[in-house]
C-alpha cells in the first residue's frame, strides 16, 4: 500500500510542469556496508595482533606500520557503520530538483 502511494505521488510530481527532475530509489545497501565493516574490523584485529608480535620480536618499524594499518581499518569500519546507519531507513527515496 505504501509503495502504491509513493508511486502515485511520483507520477503526480512527474506530470507537474514545475518539476524538471524526479529521482526515485528504493535500494538498501545497509547490509553490504555492515559486511564491509565486519571485514574491516577483522582486518584491524589481524593487523593489531601482527603489530604486537612484531614489537615483541623487536621489529618496531614493522609494528608501527601494522599498527597504522590497524587504525586505518578501524576508521574504515566506522565509516562503513555510518553508511549502514544512513542506508538503514528501508523506505523509498524521492529527490526533487530542477
Amino acid at each position: 500500500m505504501k509503495r502504491f502511494y509513493f508511486l502515485g505521488l511520483a507520477a503526480l510530481l512527474t506530470a507537474s510542469p514545475a518539476m524538471a527532475q524526479l529521482v526515485i530509489g528504493g535500494g538498501n545497501d545497509a547490509e553490504r556496508h555492515e559486511q564491509r565493516a565486519d571485514q574491516d574490523r577483522m582486518d584491524a584485529r589481524r593487523d593489531s595482533a601482527e603489530a604486537q608480535r612484531d614489537a615483541a620480536m623487536g621489529n618496531y618499524r614493522g609494528a608501527s606500520r601494522e599498527q597504522h594499518e590497524a587504525r586505518q581499518e578501524w576508521r574504515d569500519a566506522n565509516r562503513q557503520d555510518r553508511h549502514a546507519d544512513r542506508d538503514d531507513h528501508g523506505g523509498v527515496n524521492i529527490q526533487l530538483g530542477h
